[in-house]
């Protein structure tokens, strides 16, 4: 339920929020159960990773995400509220337990903009029926938060948003000093207090390359004898520096790096899964659904003729034009077996990045039937670009044979708000990172044409964007 607001506010007021928040109390006895109370205004325009990392002097729990060219950036600091899922049917019971806090929400917003006003970010396991090891520890099958302070920025405008779980006795998740804290997160140093590593971290293979590339052949070989079109092999290295590595340093180097790809952070404790994914999973806004078809990979060139000529290769290879068309074919399937309307879908493009290229082909559809964006996850997790075709063979054979908990690795991360908008990601190019270690994920699509060592050689390149972030050379 959203409130009206008397006047355009720009900054903070603090007799407004005491206000919001005793009319949150009394709503909250009427309804005898917690309610959620989000206020949101315009703030100066402010660096949203800025904000983020100074959120580190005052919680450890953070979020941090950002689409691509920074179209949209949102950060959280602390936690109103939290929602923790599991098991096989998590999309969904994520999709009511989010519908369930927001159902009778007091909301105060002068601006109605994505990703602003009550969000929740955070994430999903690749593989919820995979046992987990100590690896992922604070990383469930499935976690959303609702950040304590928000800053969502554009192009050109700041929003700041507060929110509180407020229960019929008068207890509150709001703080008396939060206008003194808000204003550390808008207005302090951009100072990181982690330490530089003197030297670049010393990189270890988890699965040595000649025991990959033999799990390679055979995958190989059961997809010739037709027991699946594709399968995803994913593969894991530890990196160890002399100091802690801070996640917002990294963010900065990616950013900087890799400005089209999905930025994303997600703090738990000591640690922090972070990457910086070429990847869209799905978008919802106002009733249009967007995804992506990315699959097939080569590197980019040392001069520009260099790099045309394997881009052109890429888009004749047969080898990577069928991979391309299996998750294709996939992905639209599943949308439009749900009743998703889904647009023509063309030829693969080329999308580049700093160093590496893939084929590309968005998909473009319409829901009229009130599904929100963990509903449409449900439909297309694991989309074949990271588990397989047929999707149920694929996850048994990485169950079987992987041999790597990968955790939140190639899982969806991303926000939705309180209409069921949102955008999630897929987590590729990511690392887990905690104190001075991190473990360090790619993977790469096994078909019928796969050669071990080609793709243990793509899987190097998309190892290279976290650990240079990391400081390897």
């Amino acid at each position: 339920m959203k409130a009206a607001s008397a006047e355009r506010r720009v900054g903070l007021d603090e007799g407004w929020l005491r206000r919001l928040f005793a009319e949150g109390r009394r709503r909250a006895e009427r309804r005898g159960q917690a309610i959620l109370v989000s206020a949101t205004t315009a703030v100066p325009r402010c660096d949203a990773l800025s904000f983020y990392e100074r959120g580190a002097s005052l919680v450890r729990a953070r979020v941090f995400w950002s689409s691509p060219n920074a179209e949209r950036t949102v950060a959280g600091v602390g936690e109103a509220a939290t929602l923790t899922v599991g098991g096989p049917s998590r999309f969904a019971d994520a999709a009511i337990a989010w519908r369930n806090l927001t159902d009778g929400m007091l909301v105060d917003a002068e601006t109605d903009a994505l990703a602003s006003g009550p969000v929740a970010l955070g994430g999903f396991a690749f593989d919820p029926l995979r046992p987990t090891t100590e690896l992922w520890r604070g990383y469930p099958a499935g976690l959303l938060t609702v950040p304590r302070y928000v800053l969502t920025a554009t192009a050109g405008q700041a929003w700041l948003t507060v929110n509180a779980l407020v229960w019929p006795d008068g207890a509150s998740s709001a703080e008396s000093d939060v206008v003194e804290r808000v204003r550390s997160l808008l207005e302090g140093p951009d100072v990181d207090a982690a330490p530089s590593a003197e030297h670049p971290p010393r990189v270890d293979e988890l699965c040595q390359s000649g025991e990959w590339k033999e799990l390679v052949r055979t995958a190989v070989e059961r997809i010739r004898h037709g027991e699946l079109e594709k399968v995803v092999l994913a593969r894991a290295c530890h990196a160890r520096a002399g100091a802690r590595l801070s996640p917002s340093r990294v963010l900065r180097r990616l950013r900087e790096d890799y400005p089209g790809c999905f930025l994303f952070a997600i703090d738990r404790g000591e640690r922090c899964f972070l990457g910086a994914s070429p990847e869209q999973l799905v978008s919802l806004g106002q009733g249009t659904v967007q995804t992506m078809c990315l699959a097939g990979s080569t590197a980019r060139g040392a001069t520009a003729e260099d790099d045309r000529r394997l881009g052109d290769d890429l888009l004749a290879s047969a080898k990577n034009r069928s991979e391309h068309a299996i998750v294709a074919r996939g992905i639209r399937e599943r949308l439009a077996g749900a009743g998703v309307d889904v647009g023509p879908i063309g030829p693969p493009t080329l999308l580049r990045l700093r160093n590496i290229q893939h084929l590309y082909t968005p998909i473009v559809g319409r829901v009229t039937d009130g599904r929100g964006v963990l509903d449409l996850i449900a439909l297309l997790h694991p989309t074949p670009s990271v588990g397989g075709q047929p999707r149920d063979v694929a996850l048994r054979l990485i169950r079987e044979r992987e041999g790597l908990d990968r955790g939140w690795y190639t899982g969806p991360i991303g926000w939705v708000d309180g209409r069921g908008q949102g955008e999630f990601t897929v987590a590729i190019r990511s690392a887990l990172l905690s104190g001075a270690e991190a473990t360090v994920f790619a993977g790469c699509g096994i078909v019928a044409d796969s050669d071990p060592e080609s793709e243990f050689a793509e899987s190097c390149l998309k190892l290279k964007p976290i650990l240079s972030a990391l400081g390897e050379g």
